[in-house]
């Protein structure tokens, strides 16, 4: 017990406010990046922003992070709900779009950003996601947003110079760039991107509520063979569905082949919510260690979560797992690569998507932050 009647949460909420405090006193320029796509594209290139704001002294704003648009869930997700704020603040100067719009809207409700800077020639696809960005936060916090002037910037190859040289003359930015534009400063071997992935961590309370999903798993699994205790667990996600990565038997096949050269666990949970009957019959019947899947832990608590937070829930109980096998090509395996690789946890592999291919082990030397 604490003897000044402080309670632990009372404590943490000081440490929380004091981090976001300082973490945006030196720089006089806020930026703002439309982050587009689903909500692991998104973070890639909030990726991308962080680095252009530490390497230039701006002063990130915090963006909302959106369910995919074509979900059901259409509200706006507070960034810090999610991540820990906390962690960030250790290597970028940032506020919260709370904080920015608190200090900046005058009497009529009103929030002004200095410089709405686009590429000119965004297709509709990529204009839809600036409007939905400064729409849904007018919306989320009864303000209006107004811009003093369009800046319009050219293609490739000098961007990013541009920004920058554009950026002299504001004092707020709101940023929507092309997703494919500056790749190269998210690439895995960015050692800023390293760096930030060290302190990329979800918010305490979701890695409490993945510790409790770890525990349900053996209660869940088919043909528990280690009673009712996980001793050496492993994830593999499988991308089906919208983008089919590889077949079912050829993920299988990579498996059984790492199981074959020594790769021991108990349990293999199957990271994928598009998995019929028939998939997991094949699953069963060919892999011999317990078994549970996305839907069967999903059903288990649907009643309190929503599809956003029970992904980033499974994100997290991937990054917490002894062994992950991540898919190739997609941003949702390579955000929990990343995480664990630079925070030194477990063993990662990646699956091959070329034919007659293996599981690879991740290394520093061979990762790559998948666009």
């Amino acid at each position: 017990m604490l003897s000044n009647g402080n309670t632990s949460v009372d404590i943490l909420k000081t440490r929380y406010n004091l981090a976001l405090a300082s973490s945006h006193v030196n720089s006089p320029k806020y930026l703002w990046c439309v982050n587009h796509y689903g909500p692991n594209n998104q973070l890639k290139d909030f990726t991308k922003c962080c680095v252009i704001a530490i390497m230039h002294n701006f002063t990130l704003i915090i963006p909302p992070i959106f369910p995919h648009y074509q979900d059901k869930t259409q509200g706006i997700q507070n960034f810090g709900d999610f991540y820990d704020l906390e962690q960030l603040a250790q290597v970028l100067n940032f506020i919260t779009i709370k904080q920015f719009i608190q200090k900046t809207k005058d009497n009529q409700n009103t929030t002004t950003i200095d410089c709405n800077m686009q590429q000119r020639d965004l297709d509709v696809h990529m204009t839809y996601y600036s409007e939905n960005s400064w729409k849904s936060v007018e919306n989320d916090h009864n303000i209006k947003i107004h811009f003093n002037r369009l800046v319009n910037l050219s293609s490739q190859p000098n961007l990013k110079e541009e920004i920058i040289r554009e950026a002299e003359n504001c004092t707020s930015i709101f940023l929507n760039i092309h997703y494919l534009a500056l790749t190269h400063l998210s690439k895995a071997e960015n050692t800023l991107v390293q760096k930030l992935f060290r302190h990329f961590h979800r918010t305490s309370l979701i890695q409490r509520m993945a510790s409790q999903l770890i525990n349900q798993l053996p209660q869940l699994a088919i043909g528990n063979f280690s009673g009712n205790k996980l001793t050496k667990w492993a994830v593999a996600h499988m991308r089906l569905g919208d983008r089919v990565v590889m077949s079912v038997p050829r993920y299988l096949k990579q498996i059984l082949h790492l199981i074959a050269n020594g790769v021991h666990f108990t349990h293999l949970h199957i990271m994928c919510p598009y998995l019929n009957s028939t998939d997991i019959d094949q699953v069963t019947n060919s892999v011999p260690v317990a078994i549970t899947t996305t839907t069967q832990l999903f059903d288990r608590v649907r009643l309190a979560l929503d599809d956003y937070l029970f992904d980033v829930l499974e994100q997290e109980i991937s990054f917490q797992a002894p062994i992950f096998i991540a898919s190739p090509g997609t941003t949702y395996s390579a955000t929990i690569v990343m995480q664990r690789l630079h925070q030194k946890k477990g063993t990662t592999y990646i699956f091959s998507d070329q034919p007659e291919n293996h599981t690879f082990l991740v290394t520093e030397q061979n990762a790559i932050y998948y666009c």
